[in-house]
């Protein structure tokens, strides 16, 4: 009787892991499968080693590394020197935030970073990723997007915005824009009194036209704006072509300094409009 029950006990046991190996192997399958044919740059690494134990062939193109050799080479290799710091960073955050009860937290992206490309050298990634535990082993799911083009764009873009800051800084005209619905005027540059013979105000929006321009500038300028936005809205620009005025700026000591201005009105794809313009001094000109 024994026997009979314990043979019983074995052959449904010997069924069940039967059945969770069948799975097993076909989810290893999928994985493969996914490996193989996805066009998604994916790999799953073991936390432990560093090195990875499944990758996608789009990924293993971009590194140069066959499959069979994937698991002989760790992410250090192919991650940027300089970057690997941030990554080791953020994975230790996320860990400590999980061991808190963050659960919700056991993931990041959004990180960029540099990976080994064996045709272009050294290219930009966005870097996402999440933490899960299969027998025992931590493994790091991660995906990377490729952002060099991104990345290079916005290195020129804080270059050019580098190189535009020092002009401004040095350039002989006040640099200013005006929204045209609001008729709030915004500096760009900031304003000395030692050069330009008006009082100094940072860069950014005036307070009040009323208390800077006199008020027979103000009407004549609400005149001519009007006039420039019905003409430009009646053309098929998007911009009109640069018009010169003067304008007198007033000081609190009672002083009027006298303003050359040049501006340009641009209208945008949803049909705002903004006067652009730089303001210089006419010298020996000033009067109180």
């Amino acid at each position: 009787m024994v026997v009979v029950l314990l043979t019983v006990v074995l052959t449904i046991a010997t069924i069940v892991l039967s059945i969770q190996n069948l799975r097993l192997r076909d989810r290893v399958a999928l994985i493969d499968l996914i490996d193989r044919n996805t066009k998604s740059l994916l790999a799953i690494i073991d936390i432990k080693t560093m090195h990875a134990i499944s990758a996608s062939n789009s990924l293993l193109h971009v590194v140069g590394i066959s499959r069979e050799d994937i698991g002989k080479h760790s992410i250090r290799e192919l991650i940027h020197p300089d970057d690997m710091q941030l990554l080791h960073s953020s994975i230790v955050s996320v860990r400590e935030k999980e061991k808190k009860g963050y659960v919700k937290n056991n993931a990041f992206d959004g990180i960029r970073i540099r990976l080994r490309d064996v045709n272009y050298g050294w290219q930009w990634y966005e870097f996402s990723g999440f933490f899960t535990l299969i027998n025992g082993r931590q493994l790091l799911c991660c995906s990377y997007f490729p952002v060099n083009d991104q990345m290079r764009l916005t290195m020129e873009l804080m270059e050019s915005k580098r190189k535009f800051s020092i002009l401004l800084n040095n350039s002989f005209n006040i640099v200013w824009e005006l929204n045209c619905l609001t008729r709030q005027l915004v500096l760009i540059t900031p304003i000395s009194r030692d050069r330009f013979g008006i009082e100094d105000r940072p860069a950014g929006p005036v307070v009040s036209n009323e208390d800077c321009f006199l008020h027979e500038d103000i009407l004549f300028y609400r005149e001519m704006l009007n006039h420039r936005i019905a003409a430009l809205a009646d053309s098929d620009k998007m911009s009109d072509l640069p018009q010169v005025h003067k304008i007198h700026v007033k000081n609190r000591d009672g002083s009027v300094v006298e303003m050359l201005t040049r501006s340009t009105l641009e209208k945008d794809d949803v049909g705002q409009y903004t006067l652009y313009g730089v303001s210089q001094r006419i010298q020996n000109n000033e009067f109180c």
